[in-house]
């Protein structure tokens, strides 16, 4: 052993790096590797706590440090009797953290000669017979490229990669140490020894190697054991086993062994596929990913491999598909509800349920796919300019159909699943509509967060089973498919995605900012098998008229004649203009007057007419618009048509044809079979996902709101408990549209309903309904009453209204969404919501795109962040997902690793999981048929788990899941707040055993401030930020107590603050407060 200053003096002579390691033990625990003298100085004492913590021995040694060695071992066996023999290397390269994961008998490398060999061996033997060793003992060596070798310790005792050795001799090292013990001579003679082949062995320890190779403990849920032909396991572990977290993370030590190197590989690679650990992470994967490397099957492995290989961190952790999908219907079963459907505990375990249905789909969709004999009304592939025309030429009102898309957002919360549009969509796509709307809106994200749906794969697989339509998407101009502004280079990526998977392209500005859409309509317009279809958000307000969305109109010729070079009278031939009247507040008579003067103007404009039947005239409305020269109108079918969404089909159309005299050409007895096929689906959306509040609204027209949020903004007020308020929160939004004047369309409905609920809501936290009723008094003032006869208390009352605004609203207020249709608000408001900064705003404010100031964002930046989150290369789907919204890609890609892409479950299964001892059927992704029956459901423990025992196509699993909070967990733990940055939380259940600061001292970003200890391996925990320590929830002292204190993940170790004041004068730090500096004097 060495003390500080020797060990300096040490390094000083054979120069650095060296290492410093523990005197009481090995397994490369307490190895730390130093570069300078200062580094050794701060990281000696904190080593020798780390030896005495893991072998109660505090004592340490030096070392040179190698680097690209390799590690090899021989193994000695020795009597009493003066009898030894030293038998071949054991290769423990592949290490990580400078412990062993993998080892071989004898040494891939083909550097290891003969001569070598032998020469490691007589080293051995040298040593056991100078020190009159006898037992079993492993000496261990590093050899440098040019074969140099470096005696490094020596283990006596029988080490757990002994087995290998065994497999290659053919001989039991436990006996033979046994009976040496008890006295008798060696056995063995090395004359008799014959090693045949080769051996390795996978250490298959409880860690997460994408994490550090952390630690975990925890209960084993599945384990199925590897076997055959060259297979030898030694483990104690089993399916229920609670692995625990208070000693050493290794499972299981797995052994393959054959006639050559290769095939002991192959069969490692088969045992690896073979063996399965549920419930905790394993290396299991990481091992696959080694022994999958070029360069480990050529020998080329060094002790830094791991270190210096980071693509061995990229893998999946596959599970069979039927496993993962499992997983998600035991925990939905346990439950009682789907957690990952996002509206919380929606019903009770053991509430009556909807159950499964046999859905009896329509007979002409049979051979949808293969069957060519029909024929759609246009190509969905074809010539822009032919479809068009074809559309011009038609006598026909033609239709697109919304069910997929609009109807589900604003019927059934976005939650219809791509498993039910399995069942209807083949059948919408014979009934002879020009186009489905599928895709786009807040469909995309909420697929992704509620149905476990990649919107991109859902798109791909509508083209497959409805190959005759064409299919539309929505999307928010600069918003893309979110909810804030996004620079050109994600629209671009967006855009070329969306072309490849859908044919018309409608795309909206909540502004009617037309140059927002450019980006997007470049693309569209440029390709000459996709329809580009502008549309413009409709109001019917004052200044909403028709010159003024004419004007409208003209900026959008105006932009696709830039983009195709041509007049606008060109231009209006080459798309499809929408009229999108997202709440459904325009009356006839006014959808009526403005078709034909935009047909007046533009004849051979092809008018689409997008409407929500909030109000109960969406049928007059339609029919109108159609009489006008609308050649498309927006229906849905009619077993999905509630209150807020599109007009039902088959009303419509007999409205058309019966009261109008128009002519339609759909297939009304496929509508029927296709209403028939979805009134079997619709039970189950209706039982669970459909609005809190329902009934017609006329007055939509006061309010607003569109379609989609007319119930979902209502009841985010009902479970806020503010359900009360509701009138007054409506008849503000009444107010509120007269003040700031735009379309209330995402995300423009979010800005007013946020907005207006937080002006009612914090009046009434302030001063109850007399509150409420007096701001509601001051917006009916402002909006009714000029300024001049305003008195001036309601001059000053009014300044409270929007005091309490988002960002959102006062970045609208400034054009960062883009231009206001009606110009700018009147100043209060300015000064109401930005205060004493009003000035300020109202020079800021811009009528530019904010595609002219967005910061460009880096793509390929993006993409290496988003691998980084994943473990791997993304996908372009993945890729364009997180772009638009990066946590619930995020979640979307984990969601899918863990459970299988769920659509191939039944509605009921996904929604109410699996009743018991009833055998049910479900087909993965590759057409197999399941089979899978629960056994059990335990109750709930009191640790708030349950277990479920099930078998999954014969074969018997047990899974647990956290149900509530269990009685142990009930202590009370201040926990970190994982968004305050001055909170220092612990990272795992763990054992903290130093605290490097107090109260008072001043911390670094990056510096180690406290540390902590999982199965023996320490993990220092940095200062998140730059700062001083306020306070320290948990004392930990090892040096001084020998004790560690058990903190769970989570827990609130440490709080940070801001860093002091300094002097100006002498730079001291100054403790809040202070008048003076303590250090000069000077005045602060």
């Amino acid at each position: 052993a060495v003390t500080c200053k020797e060990a300096k003096e040490i390094a000083g002579e054979i120069g650095y790096p060296v290492m410093i390691k523990s005197e009481g033990g090995g397994g490369g625990r307490g190895i730390v590797i130093i570069n300078s003298p200062d580094e050794l100085e701060s990281q000696f004492e904190k080593a020798s706590a780390m030896a005495e913590a893991s072998f109660s021995n505090p004592n340490l040694y030096i070392e040179r440090f190698l680097t690209s060695v390799r590690h090899l071992e021989i193994q000695a066996v020795c009597d009493t009797f003066g009898n030894a023999v030293a038998l071949h290397e054991r290769d423990c390269s592949t290490q990580r953290k400078n412990q062993k994961l993998l080892e071989i008998t004898p040494s891939p490398w083909k550097k290891v000669s003969s001569k070598l060999r032998q020469t490691l061996k007589d080293a051995t033997l040298r040593i056991t017979s100078a020190v009159g060793y006898d037992s079993i003992g492993t000496f261990e060596f590093l050899v440098d490229e040019e074969g140099n070798y470096y005696f490094i310790e020596a283990n006596t005792r029988l080490q757990v990669e002994h087995g290998i050795t065994e497999l290659l001799y053919g001989i039991d090292l436990v006996e033979e140490m046994i009976r040496i013990s008890f006295g008798e001579k060696l056995s063995l003679k090395e004359e008799g020894l014959d090693p045949r082949g080769f051996a390795m062995q996978c250490r298959i320890n409880f860690e997460d190697p994408k994490d550090n190779f952390r630690p975990n403990a925890g209960e084993i849920t599945r384990y199925l054991s590897p076997g055959g032909e060259g297979v030898r396991l030694d483990s104690c572990v089993f399916d229920g086993y609670e692995f625990p977290k208070a000693y050493d993370s290794l499972g299981s030590l797995l052994m393959t062994y054959g006639s050559t190197w290769e095939k002991t590989m192959s069969t490692m690679q088969r045992a690896l596929a073979e063996y399965f650990i549920g419930g905790l992470k394993t290396t299991i994967p990481f091992h696959k990913k080694v022994i999958a490397h070029p360069k480990f099957g050529a020998g080329e492995i060094y002790t830094k491999f791991i270190d210096n290989t980071p693509e061995l961190m990229v893998y999946k952790e596959t599970v069979a598909e039927e496993i993962r999908l499992s997983y998600l219907m035991a925990e939905v079963t346990a439950r009682g509800y789907n957690p990952y459907i996002g509206f919380g505990a929606y019903r009770k375990f053991g509430d009556t349920k909807v159950g499964p249905m046999a859905v009896d789909v329509a007979s002409f969709t049979k051979d949808a796919v293969t069957d060519h004999s029909y024929q759609a009304p246009f190509d969905p592939n074809g010539h822009r300019d032919k479809v068009l025309s074809a559309l011009r030429a038609s006598e026909y009102v033609e239709f697109c159909n919304t069910t997929p898309r609009d109807i589900t957002q604003s019927e059934t919360g976005n939650r219809f699943r791509l498993h039910s549009d399995r069942l209807i969509g083949p059948l919408i796509d014979r009934c002879g509509y020009v186009s489905i709307e599928n895709g786009g809106g807040a469909h995309y994200h909420v697929g992704m967060l509620g149905c476990m749906t990649d919107p991109w794969e859902e798109a791909a697989d509508w083209n497959k089973f409805a190959p005759n339509t064409q299919k539309l998407i929505l999307i928010r101009s600069t918003n893309v498919l979110g909810y804030a502004p996004q620079g050109r280079e994600i629209m671009r990526r967006t855009g070329e995605m969306i072309a490849k998977h859908y044919h018309v392209i409608r795309c909206f500005d909540f502004l009617n900012h037309i140059e927002n859409m450019a980006p997007f309509a470049e693309i569209a317009l440029k390709a000459e098998n996709r329809i580009f279809q502008p549309a413009i958000s409709l109001s019917w307000a004052q200044g909403f008229d028709v010159p003024h969305y004419l004007g409208v109109l003209e900026d959008i010729l105006s932009m696709t004649g830039r983009i195709l070079e041509c007049e606008n009278d060109e231009a209006s031939k080459k798309i499809i203009f929408c009229l999108k009247d997202m709440a459904g507040v325009c009356p006839p008579r006014f959808i009526k007057s403005l078709v034909a003067a935009i047909l007046d103007k533009y004849p051979e404009l092809v008018i689409q007419y997008h409407r929500h039947a909030t109000d109960g005239l969406a049928v007059p409305a339609l029919g109108a618009a159609a009489q006008a020269g609308a050649r498309i109108l927006d229906v849905a079918d009619g077993p999905s048509v509630r209150f807020y969404g599109q007009a039902g089909v088959m009303p419509v159309v007999a409205y058309l044809e019966g009261e109008l005299g128009l002519k339609t050409r759909l297939d009304k007895e496929k509508i029927r079979e296709t209403a028939f096929t979805l009134k079997q689906i619709m039970p189950i959306y209706d039982h669970y996902c459909r609005p809190t509040f329902l009934g017609v609204d006329h007055d939509v027209t006061r309010h607003g709101l569109p379609g989609g949020a007319t119930s979902s903004s209502q009841e985010g007020a009902l479970k806020q408990g503010y359900a009360f308020l509701l009138p007054s929160i409506l008849l503000v939004l009444e107010f509120y549209r007269k003040l700031i004047r735009y379309h209330d369309v995402t995300p423009g409905s979010q800005i007013t309903w946020t907005n207006g609920y937080l002006m009612v809501v914090d009046a009434y936290e302030r001063g109850g309904m007399a509150e409420v009723k007096r701001i509601i008094d001051i917006l009916r003032k402002v909006t009714t009453l000029p300024e001049e006869e305003l008195d001036e208390q309601t001059k000053e009352d009014r300044l409270i209204l929007f005091a309490g605004v988002n960002d959102a609203f006062r970045n609208l207020l400034v054009g960062k969404f883009g231009r206001l249709p009606l110009g700018w608000p009147d100043e209060w408001i300015y000064r109401s919501a930005f205060g004493d900064h009003y000035a300020d705003a109202l020079n800021d404010r811009t009528e530019e795109s904010p595609l002219n100031s967005l910061a460009p964002v880096d793509i390929d930046k993006t993409k290496t962040e988003l691998a980084g989150h994943i473990g791997r290369e993304p996908s372009e789907y993945e890729l364009v997902n997180y772009l638009n919204h990066p946590g619930d890609a995020l979640k979307l890609i984990k969601n899918l690793e863990k459970f299988a892409d769920p659509n191939v479950l039944p509605d009921d299964i996904w929604f109410e999981g699996l009743d018991p001892n009833i055998e049910r059927e479900f087909r993965t992704s590759d057409g197999k048929v399941h089979t899978i029956e629960v056994m059990r459901i335990g109750r709930i423990s009191k640790k708030g788990r349950r277990r479920i025992r099930y078998k999954l196509d014969h074969e018997v699993f047990v899974e647990q899941f956290q149900i509530e909070e269990g009685s142990a967990e009930k202590a009370s733990v201040e926990m970190a707040d994982k968004q305050n940055p001055y909170h220092v939380g612990a990272p795992f259940d763990a054992d903290l055993w130093l605290v490097h600061k107090k109260a008072g001292d001043t911390v670094e970003e990056g510096e180690e401030i406290l540390n902590v200890s999982l199965m023996k391996v320490e993990y220092g925990i940095t200062s998140p930020v730059h700062g001083i320590v306020k306070r320290v929830l948990v004392l930990a002292d090892y040096k001084a107590d020998k004790k560690m204190i058990p903190v769970i993940k989570g827990q609130l170790l440490m709080e940070l603050a801001p860093p002091r004041e300094c002097c100006t004068s002498c730079n001291a730090e100054i403790n809040e407060g202070n008048k003076f500096c303590p250090n000069c004097g000077n005045k602060l």
